[in-house]
């Protein structure tokens, strides 16, 4: 048993210095909730743990243990609605420390809470936390992980105020058309929010999630295509995938950084360093004049912010006056379909473009699971978590192509082949891997899953 020393502090949003970077995935379960003592389960990156933890505050008792895939996956159904997904980002401070900055997902939207670990008491005492860290929370039960899987997140900002729920999610009781069109509004409103408030101090991180919300409006828009019908689905559609394309750049040169940052952990010694770091210069150099255009530009965010605006006000007027079920459930089998298919497609033809075309597909189902989760979460959690980490996979998968194309197109990179050639086995390991579990994910024909979801919904509504 070892002791874990730590403080704990509430980020307001991710720092500047942070935005961009690739970090680690990590979903938890838990097993109990007690006060005393805690038992979770960890899937981060291949690593599947098991950890008891004892005590409250700074200073706490830690056993971890790391378990098989098979025995992991046996016990993961009994964490059912006591889960948490997060991206773990690591920053050095002075004197040896560093701060483990985790960016909470899901119903955790929005939350950024930072750790730092210390090796003794006196230490942790002395420790003077810089402005960034934000508010300190060490102890606070509220912000606990395994309080947080529970309870959601303590006094949401975003629902405060009277403001409405902003939540990607339906809920028990609601209205399926206004809860639809409240879903939409709430991505709407936060990515106005990013473009028009964050992005003065951190235009990336503000690009970044705008993006995500736009994506999520228009998964929302394709599942209910046939309600809206095809003239008002087109005009939708096409306003947020316009808006989207006009926030791409900048973020775009930063994916290649991140990108060549993986393939390097991922090969270790085998990356020639030397020539991937002229080649680095280079995407840096891009990735920051890039940023600091977009900067400079006072308007820079003019057309999405129209366009958001515009969308806001005629999604109040969208025809979404269908059944309960009758509204929601065509757009699912038809997302589910569409997704079986691709990846019928891929696995006779591995095309970088039909890659692309699965991760849209995978995206969709994903959010779009997301907004009916609670329906059944014991049932429909595991699908929603697999389709996220197929989409991650096939995601991770498009932006080595999106660098290779670049690496082709550069002529005066050293070691060009070798690179070439590890961006090509990296894409065969993350395709096998999507191809394995998208077995999982699509096993059943289309009419039998949307069969077994209107089950899930008809038991909850």
């Amino acid at each position: 048993m070892s002791s874990e020393i730590e403080r704990k502090f509430l980020l307001g949003e991710l720092p500047g210095r942070l935005a961009g970077r690739d970090g680690e995935r990590i979903s938890q379960g838990y097993l109990t909730n007690g006060a005393s003592a805690e038992i979770r389960l960890r899937r981060a990156g291949e690593r599947t743990l098991l950890t008891v933890k004892t005590g409250a505050g700074e200073v706490r008792e830690e056993v971890e243990v790391e378990l098989d895939e098979e025995l992991f996956d046996s016990l993961w159904p009994l964490t059912a609605g006591r889960r948490i997904v997060k991206t773990r980002l690591r920053e050095p401070l002075a004197e040896g420390l560093g701060a483990e900055v985790d960016v909470y997902d899901e119903e955790l939207e929005g939350l950024v809470v930072a750790e730092v670990e210390f090796d003794s008491t006196e230490r942790s005492r002395e420790f003077q936390p810089p402005s960034w860290l934000g508010d300190e929370i060490t102890g606070d039960p509220r912000y606990a992980n395994r309080e947080l899987a529970a309870s959601g997140r303590p006094a949401p900002r975003s629902c405060g105020g009277g403001k409405p729920s902003q939540a990607f999610r339906l809920k028990h009781g609601e209205e399926v058309g206004a809860g639809l069109r409240r879903i939409v509004r709430g991505r709407i409103e936060k990515a106005l929010h990013a473009l028009e408030h964050e992005a003065r101090d951190d235009p990336a991180a503000a690009i970044h999630s705008a993006r995500k919300d736009l994506k999520k409006i228009r998964s929302a828009l394709r599942l209910v295509r046939e309600e809206l019908g095809d003239e008002l689905y087109e005009a939708e559609n096409s306003r947020y995938r316009e808006a989207g394309r006009a926030l791409s750049g900048s973020r775009d040169a930063a994916v290649k950084v991140e990108t060549l940052d993986a393939l390097e952990q991922r090969f270790g010694r085998e990356a020639p360093s030397a020539s991937a770091g002229g080649w680095r210069q280079l995407l840096e150099r891009e990735r920051d004049e890039a940023a600091a255009a977009r900067g400079t530009d006072p308007n820079a965010f003019a057309a999405p912010v129209a366009a958001l605006k515009a969308g806001r006000d005629a999604s109040d007027g969208w025809p979404l006056d269908g059944g309960s079920w009758s509204l929601i459930g065509p757009g699912l089998e038809r997302s589910y379909r569409r997704g079986r298919k691709a990846a019928a497609r891929l696995a006779a033809d591995p095309d970088p473009e039909l890659v692309h075309e699965w991760r849209k597909r995978c995206k969709d189902l994903w959010y779009q699971l997301r907004l009916i989760r609670s329906a059944w979460p014991e049932l429909l959690e595991e699908t929603v978590d697999r389709t996220h980490e197929l989409a991650d996979l096939l995601g991770d998968h498009h932006d080595l192509t999106v660098l290779g194309a670049d690496l082709a197109a550069r002529a005066d990179v050293g070691s060009k082949p070798l690179l070439g050639e590890l961006i090509e086995r990296r894409q065969a390991e993350l395709l096998a891997a999507a191809l394995a579990l998208g077995e999982r994910i699509y096993a059943a024909k289309p009419k039998a899953f949307g069969k077994r979801l209107r089950a899930y919904w008809s038991a909850w509504r």
